[in-house]
């Protein structure tokens, strides 16, 4: 009968690594919420039936519950190409744990042609994510107070990157439609395949990922408009990452392609442990 993984996976600390790289630094670590950060490092393992069992309702809800298992607070640095242009925007992600809720904040720094940008996501175990949002009128302004956004404006852009708001905060999770598909393999991993559909909104309405079934860290994922065309990808390449003689891996960086726009954003980090 497929149900949802038991609570105390959670209790013991299993976690998704993405969602711990999106909303844990870009922590949930820091954002589609990567290896534990890829393989678990260490983090009880569930059984193999488990993830064979969740529907995709199911599987949906279980990585929307899944929260940070300690607060965090990391630096890194957006890289953008587009063309022969290349940017670089510092960000800073930190996780702030408030009982049965998180939240994930995500501020960037001035740069000589735009102002800071400040980002406040809540995650709750039951409910939708909720998104605040300030800009800066122009570079070295103040920030003003974050306020609420609405669901039409999660598709901008956050710091000028290819990885929209609602990608940082892994809100595809939560759309009316879950199916799983056959699963399959990515970075040699056998992979769950989640279907995410919403044909109310605009822009990227489908979002096809693929999920390590070992610890459901995301490590793979295409973004469709309504038209069917991939308009975003994004994927994990095991030159981002390396593991000592430990079993323990360093997160370098992760990336997004915006394959409408053929531009391309690099989400590197200090130091990440997994």
């Amino acid at each position: 009968m497929p149900g949802r993984v038991p609570n105390n996976f959670c209790e013991q600390g299993w976690r998704s690594p993405f969602r711990r790289c999106v909303c844990g630094c870009l922590a949930a670590a820091a954002a589609f919420g990567l290896p534990q950060m890829l393989f678990g490092g260490g983090s009880p393992t569930p059984p193999a039936n488990v993830v064979a069992g969740l529907t995709g309702k199911d599987l949906a809800q279980e990585l929307c519950s899944s929260a940070p298992v300690e607060p965090s607070d990391r630096h890194g640095v957006f890289v953008i190409k587009s063309g022969r242009n290349r940017s670089e925007v510092p960000v800073d992600c930190k996780v702030i744990l408030e009982g049965g809720k998180w939240e994930s904040i995500y501020e960037t720094s001035n740069t000589a042609t735009a102002g800071a940008e400040k980002l406040i996501i809540i995650h709750a175990t039951s409910g939708p994510n909720q998104y605040l949002y300030a800009r800066a009128p122009q570079p070295g302004a103040a920030l003003p107070e974050p306020v609420p956004l609405s669901p039409d404006a999660l598709g901008q852009s956050f710091g000028g990157s290819d990885f929209s708001i609602e990608e940082l905060g892994l809100d595809f999770f939560h759309w009316p439609g879950q199916q799983r598909l056959a699963g399959e393999r990515r970075l040699g991993q056998p992979c769950a395949v989640l279907d995410s559909t919403n044909e109310l909104k605009s822009g990227i309405v489908r979002v096809r990922s693929s999920i390590d079934e070992e610890n459901l860290g995301l490590l793979y994922a295409e973004g469709y408009d309504a038209a069917g065309n991939k308009v975003k990808e994004f994927s994990l390449d095991s030159s981002s990452f390396k593991k000592d003689a430990q079993g323990h891996g360093e997160l370098k960086e992760i990336g997004i392609d915006n394959l409408k726009l053929h531009s391309h954003t690099d989400l590197k980090f200090d130091t990440v442990k997994y």
